[in-house]
């Protein structure tokens, strides 16, 4: 049961990013291509590495352009606690999800900073994910090492 709860918040996340892909090639009649990238529990759906079902999005970046119309898709850009618990390169590390977009390149955080920004988290389910053992098995402690010890990371 818990398995398709997950694809079927998986199935909700990508639909209603390419509902926005959509609108945004339909506004935009140009050459420009946009970007997201997302942060949390859906990255991490995302990314296969969740094993509860979530719906919320949020994203560390997002195109200014873009701004406009992802509320309406239940899409957060106001992250700010987020974007305080990354890293200053966690741009290099992102992962360029499997979406089939038109207009908007979508991308997940690296499971590296996902974590290290779930361990800055007060919310109990976010201690729970990190400990998930699908996650546990997949992480680079290295480069959760090497983050953690930048001077990137504040």
């Amino acid at each position: 049961m818990t398995s398709d709860i997950d694809e079927n918040s998986k199935k909700d996340i990508i639909e209603r990013l390419l509902m926005l892909d959509e609108e945004i090639s339909l506004i935009f009649d140009n050459e420009e291509y946009y970007e997201i990238v997302i942060v949390g529990g859906s990255a991490l759906l995302l990314i296969n590495k969740l094993s509860r079902a979530t719906l919320d999005v949020d994203t560390i970046l997002c195109s200014d352009e873009l701004k406009p119309y992802i509320e309406k898709y239940d899409i957060n850009s106001n992250v700010v606690a987020y974007r305080n618990n990354f890293a200053d390169d966690y741009y290099n590390r992102r992962i360029k999800l499997d979406i089939p977009s038109k207009k908007i390149t979508f991308y997940s955080a690296s499971l590296e900073d996902i974590i290290i920004s779930k361990l800055s988290s007060p919310r109990h389910e976010d201690a729970i994910d990190i400990r998930n053992p699908k996650i546990i098995e997949s992480v680079d402690w290295d480069v959760l090492d090497a983050i953690v010890k930048s001077d990137d990371f504040k």
